[in-house]
């Protein structure tokens, strides 16, 4: 069970490593992109927002999943002993799974501010272009 145990936590370790190397080349491009067509900025605010309503329902769901994961180790454990690494393992990526939408939840929200903050930074300098 402790070599199961071990290597699970080690892949989830990996997935979330790769998560967060993929997050912040995301966050570079998306800074790039935005730097070369500021007039995009109102078409990425608006899918991030709607990203993070996506995410908002499926952390729920996440969450009713490791729930339900965590009830069925306990019940597995207790009915079936053979059975419950691979009920662990299981709730073990629930876990994981629940902490890399809240991680990707918190870099949506930080970066619906960056762009909001520089949407009205880019109006502000036409205004003051046209005025």
């Amino acid at each position: 069970m402790l070599n199961y145990v071990i290597i699970s936590l080690i892949a989830n370790l990996t997935i979330i490593i790769v998560f967060e190397v993929i997050s912040k080349m995301n966050k570079k491009l998306e800074r790039d992109y935005i730097a070369k067509n500021p007039e995009k900025i109102e078409e990425y605010i608006k899918r991030n927002e709607e990203l993070l309503e996506r995410i908002n329902k499926l952390n729920k769901k996440l969450l009713n999943f490791l729930t339900f994961t965590i009830i069925a180790v306990i019940a597995v454990f207790i009915l079936f002993p053979v059975f419950t690494p691979i009920f662990f393992i299981a709730s073990l990526f629930a876990s994981t799974l629940l902490i890399l939408n809240i991680i990707l939840r918190n870099s949506l929200e930080d970066r619906l501010k960056i762009l909001k903050n520089l949407s009205l930074e880019i109006k502000n300098k036409n205004s003051n272009l046209n005025g």
